[in-house]
């Protein structure tokens, strides 16, 4: 992979990432930083890349071990310090805040399918590439998942 076709996957992969680790860590900043070390990591180590399968689904894994390894370190990450949407109506907001607290709670792994899943459009044969799993493991976790956000969300939401 030369210069011309890495900028060309920047720039075609470079807001699905960054969204990815933004909505793993919730804040803009360390998110654009883990995006520009996921693409950093990729470059350094593009002779090992084979085109066996999407690109993005590399990027992903990538930014997912970033965010995987920045969690170990991280230290707790509290609700008021969760960023807000802006104009978004007060109940609406609420919402967000409830799903965004219910999703923060999740096992890293749970919430890892559920944001490829459902943020990403990834399917559980995609999700199982990207996370070094099975197909049946990604259902399994996307379920279960599924499970802890509703039980999560009742408790928020009333």
């Amino acid at each position: 992979m030369d210069e011309q076709e890495f900028e060309t996957l920047v720039e075609q992969h470079y807001q699905s990432i960054y969204a990815y680790c933004c909505r793993h860590v919730a804040d803009r900043e360390l998110a654009q930083d883990l995006t520009q070390s996921t693409f950093l990591r990729f470059w350094q180590n593009r002779e090992r890349y084979r085109h066996h399968g999407k690109a993005l689904n590399y990027l992903y894994t990538i930014a997912g071990n970033l965010c995987r390894d920045w969690f170990k370190r991280k230290k707790p990450v509290y609700l008021e310090e969760l960023p807000e949407e802006p104009s978004s109506p007060s109940a609406d907001r609420d919402t967000a805040l409830a799903v965004r607290a219910a999703l923060a709670a999740l096992p890293f792994r749970e919430r890892d399918v559920v944001l490829l899943h459902y943020y990403h459009g990834l399917k559980a044969a995609e999700i199982a590439a990207v996370t070094h799993s099975t197909s049946p493991a990604v259902r399994y976790r996307l379920r279960r998942a599924e499970e802890l956000l509703r039980e999560l969300l009742k408790e928020e939401l009333g």
